[in-house]
């Protein structure tokens, strides 16, 4: 439906309701005029409840939301979603589209009655006049033609004011701020999600490759070993992936104590990581417990892909969740590979959490320390 059609739509709808509303008045002038003593004082009364009555509906919470979702087909206009229906910001807005629409409707409605038979009495009084065929003849059909495209111009008029009059409110703009804010956050969230599951699981394949690649020809047992260690792992990363999926559909997972633990032991680290643990791991709640799984998921990639040895990891349960990954590294740390996005993603979990995250060599230089500590409400 093209823009002129729409806006004609709407006009006739305006038009209806305009003939409606002049036809009431019309009606209750001649019950005024036509009655006396307490005969007109009911009819009074009658059309002030009649007002009341259309003020409150035209007044209610859902009209503007109606009108809204009219006004996007039948005018073409992107209008957002009403979030704000009950402020008296949002009900005069409504009220206030409904008279504009009576009065474009109402005007537009009698430049048509007016012009068509005007220019159809002017082509029919020039055809039967040879001297003023000339003139009249042209001016008639320019007045009808006009009529009819002039009523595009009143449908422009409202497709240009309904979102100057229907548009958002200050309470609808910040409700779609904050939607605007949790679908950022999601993103975020998913992305967190997919980098630490992703990303662990495809450090640990690349260690495993390479050390197979190494050590192919000349121990094939060990080649053989890292390829079931690629094979287990890509099979865990894909049981991952949909746990996150699944996870970030549903909520946040819980994780357990077991499956910490396994963490850390399957870890791809030069030499076979260590976990302690300290405090009853039940007392975290679920959300919190899926942040320091993924705190120490991160932590043992750093390790797998920046050290030289074996990752020792340290949970204390106690007022706080604090992680501590300890890990040695070869001379001095290579600033440029610590800053990626790994840990940006470590300070955003632990700010979401109400947390802090730290992260950096240790005075002898000889390790690097991760320190997490999340509060436990």
């Amino acid at each position: 439906m093209r823009r002129g059609t729409r806006g004609a739509a709407y006009l006739v709808l305006g038009a209806a309701g305009a003939a409606l509303l002049g036809w009431l008045i019309y009606a209750f002038t001649i019950s005024v005029q036509g009655s006396s003593g307490r005969d007109r004082v009911f009819v009074i009364a009658l059309a002030g409840v009649a007002v009341v009555v259309a003020a409150i509906v035209l007044l209610s919470p859902p009209v503007r939301d109606a009108e809204v979702a009219m006004a996007r087909p039948l005018l073409g206009v992107s209008l957002p979603a009403v979030r704000d229906r009950h402020s008296w910001a949002s009900r005069w807005r409504g009220a206030a589209w409904a008279g504009w629409v009576l009065v474009v409707g109402a005007v537009a409605a009698i430049t048509l009655l007016a012009g068509v038979p005007g220019g159809v009495g002017l082509i029919v009084t020039g055809a039967g006049s040879a001297g003023q065929l000339l003139w009249r003849v042209p001016a008639g059909i320019a007045l009808v033609l006009g009529s009819f495209a002039i009523q595009a111009v009143f449908g422009w008029l409202l497709a240009v004011s309904a979102p100057k009059i229907l548009g958002p409110t200050l309470a609808d703009r910040l409700a779609l701020a904050a939607d605007r804010e949790r679908e950022l956050a999601r993103s975020n969230e998913l992305a967190r999600e997919l980098h630490d599951t992703i990303g662990h699981s495809l450090t640990a394949i690349s260690v495993q490759a390479e050390a197979g690649r190494a050590v192919g020809l000349s121990d094939p047992q060990v080649a053989h070993r890292a390829f079931e260690r690629i094979s287990a792992t890509a099979a865990a990363a894909l049981e991952e992936l949909d746990t996150v999926l699944g996870a970030l559909r549903g909520g946040p997972r819980g994780r357990s104590a077991a499956e910490l633990a396994g963490l850390v032991h399957a870890a791809a680290t030069p030499e076979p990581s260590v976990l302690e643990m300290i405090g009853d791991w039940d007392a975290i709640p679920e959300s919190l417990s899926g942040e320091v799984f993924r705190i120490v998921q991160e932590g043992l990639t750093n390790a797998v892909k920046h050290g030289v040895g074996a990752a020792r990891v340290r949970v204390v349960i106690g007022s706080s969740a604090t992680v501590t990954i300890t890990n040695p590294i070869s001379g001095e740390p290579d600033s440029s590979t610590r800053k990626g996005r790994g840990l940006v993603g470590l300070q955003e979990r632990a700010t979401l959490a109400g947390g802090t995250v730290e992260a950096g060599p240790t005075s002898n230089g000889k390790e690097w320390k991760l320190c997490a500590r999340l509060p436990i409400c």
